[in-house]
């Protein structure tokens, strides 16, 4: 009280002097805040912060700095301010808002950037990315449309797909085949493959955030078969709001039916999510209506499908939590799969049918741990994946419908495969613009059926590897890598690579060269199938292939005022392969999987691109 007693014995003027300062002090004060994106924390340049009126005009104050930062200015006790930058959403504001740090957090606006993680030390705007990584997003996959992996990448420049009816859908990427293309998810290796290719059309896109398709090796970070690329399948793992539910039913008029859905609530630190859902193809034929719907039949030649009746179910059961800066997720996935080959009636009677089935389960657990430091980084995933595949023959009386397992040779068969996978990688950054990272790989897979020699059969590998990523002036960075393996079946080649990457206002460089490397499968090694029809041998004696793979590429991008983006990309790449694994004609009637000299492959390509966010046309 002291205080206003001394000011009122004050002259006049000033203590009007000091009510003037003491009401704009009040109504003028001033804030700084740092701008950042929400996914990578990266500071924000150039934003644009404006002041919204009593009656809505906006007024611009201040610009964002190269560290993100700026200067705000209360114009009024209740003035709201409105942030707007190139690739984020609009934010509008109050000051009380703020947090004691003055940082304020822009969600990136996937139209023009995505957010990537694969091969990285931290999230990263593909952009900046120094591989070249495309994202598909969760808005991309639902609103093509797509229920599975294959669908998806149809809609992909510069991959190619295959169909087959029993084995499924294969893929081809930068020159070469699918089974030098590492599929995982979240970074866990996908197994079971048919013929030296996953199935695609077994991968379900019911839980997935977004693809990240890396193109080139990345044999360093990920192994084997990663010659041609690698495609990682990030799934969803927070829940934004308390309680979420969504359900998704699917129809196509050639016989598509499929249902899914999914649940998710969270309470303070923990979230739980449970998501599921059937997808069933009841067959097609050219002799097919347009529109259809699951029917009875006569057992006729009308019970053979050109493209195979199909049922899948598929589950996921997830809890993540949050321990100061540490993150755990433990996870089940379960998938299961049928598929129904009727055959035609059988001369000369037409009485019985030869039917095949073929049964595919997946059942998948996992635990992901992460934890952050201010400079540095830890990663463990450790995962165990099992995959049986069952086919059954039965010959099927057409009057009775009765089925009668066929005892021929090769009608009946199981195979069983595992992986136990363990993955730790720590990344340090040393200096301001030098990051290391030293991790481990450890991979034990067993083979277990009638047609593997000695009916059970297991390979182990351990590698460590090292990367480093280097700006070595603005907008330019260099990676070097280095992988080191031991395994317990063949002989591990040393993995080196390097990468550079140059960014200079809309175009960014690229440049690799990169040795990989794909390890003999275990039925490449052991197989032995004998029946009717077929007479192939495993070879033992197979060396891994090795190949060096030289790529450069250049992107442009251009943000137009009307929120559109143009991208154009032109990639070039050569591939020189040495050892590679191919089946061979032993004599005049057996095969076996031998190593042949070198395979060559060279190829460039062009892609056009225009998003939105209501058009996504793409071109190549």
């Amino acid at each position: 009280m002291e205080w206003m007693l001394l000011l009122f014995h004050l002259p006049l003027k000033l203590r009007i002097l000091i009510l003037f300062l003491f009401v704009g002090f009040c109504c003028f004060s001033q804030h700084e805040i740092t701008l950042v994106h929400s996914e990578t924390k990266e500071p924000i340049v150039g934003a644009k912060v404006g002041v919204i009126d009593t009656v809505g005009s906006i007024q611009i104050l201040a610009v964002s700095d190269k560290q993100g930062k700026c200067i705000l200015t209360r114009t009024s006790s209740n003035c709201s301010f409105r942030i707007t930058a190139i690739g984020c959403d609009t934010l509008i504001i109050d000051l009380d808002d703020l947090s004691d740090l003055g940082i304020v957090e822009l969600t990136s606006n996937t139209i023009f950037d995505e957010v990537v993680v694969t091969a990285q030390y931290k999230s990263t705007f593909a952009s900046n990315a120094i591989q070249k990584i495309n994202v598909i997003s969760a808005d991309q996959i639902e609103k093509s449309g797509s229920n599975n992996l294959a669908d998806i990448l149809n809609y992909q420049g510069g991959i190619r797909l295959n169909q087959d009816n029993i084995l499924g859908s294969s893929m081809s990427l930068g020159g070469l085949s699918g089974q030098n293309v590492k599929i995982l998810i979240d970074g866990v290796p996908v197994i079971g493959r048919q013929d030296g290719n996953i199935d695609l059309s077994q991968i379900n896109l019911n839980n997935i955030e977004r693809i990240e398709i890396v193109e080139g090796p990345l044999s360093v970070n990920y192994g084997t078969n990663a010659l041609a690329g690698t495609i990682n399948l990030i799934t969803k793992k927070s829940i934004k709001k308390a309680f979420n539910f969504s359900i998704n039913p699917y129809y196509e008029s050639i016989g598509n039916f499929n249902l899914s859905g999914s649940m998710g609530f969270k309470i303070k630190r923990h979230q739980f999510q449970l998501s599921g859902g059937r997808n069933y193809f009841d067959g097609w034929s050219d002799s097919d209506p347009f529109f259809q719907f699951p029917k009875s039949r006569l057992a006729d030649t009308n019970r053979f499908k050109t493209w195979k009746p199909k049922e899948q179910y598929f589950a996921e059961l997830r809890y993540t939590t949050a321990l100061k800066d540490w993150q755990i997720s433990p996870y089940l996935r379960y998938f299961k799969e049928k598929i129904t080959n009727r055959g035609l009636p059988a001369a000369p009677y037409y009485k019985v049918g030869i039917d095949d089935y073929y049964h595919t389960e997946r059942a998948d657990a996992g635990l992901n741990i992460t934890k952050d430091w201010k400079k540095a980084k830890l990663n463990s995933i450790l995962a165990f994946n099992n995959f049986e595949r069952i086919k059954n023959t039965y010959i099927k009386d057409l009057t009775t419908l009765e089925n009668t397992l066929s005892s021929s040779n090769g009608a009946q068969d199981t195979a069983v495969f595992t992986l136990i996978n363990w993955r730790l990688a720590y990344n340090q950054q040393l200096a301001k613009k030098l990051i290391l990272e030293i991790g481990s790989d450890i991979n034990l897979e067993t083979a277990y059926g009638k047609r593997i020699e000695g009916l059970n059969k297991r390979q182990d590998e351990y590698a460590a590897y090292l990367t480093m990523e280097w700006e070595v002036f603005n907008k330019f960075k260099v990676k070097p890598g280095l992988r080191y393996g031991y395994n317990t079946v063949y002989k591990s080649p040393l993995t080196p690579s390097l990468n550079v990457f140059y960014k200079i206002k809309n175009l960014g460089f690229r440049l690799s060269a990169a040795k990989g490397f794909r390890a003999p499968s275990l039925k490449e090694l052991y197989f032995d199938f004998v029946d009717v029809n077929h007479d192939i041998q495993g070879n033992q004696d197979l060396k891994s292939e090795n190949s060096m793979n030289y790529s450069a590429s250049v992107s442009w991008i251009k943000k137009t005022k009307t929120n559109h983006l143009l991208k154009i990309d032109y990639t070039a790449y050569y591939n020189d392969i040495e050892n590679l694994i191919t089946l061979g004609l032993l004599d005049n009637s057996t095969y076996t999987y031998v190593n042949i000299g070198t395979f060559k492959s060279i190829g460039n390509q062009l892609k056009f691109d225009i998003k939105s966010k209501r058009l996504n046309l793409g071109f190549s």
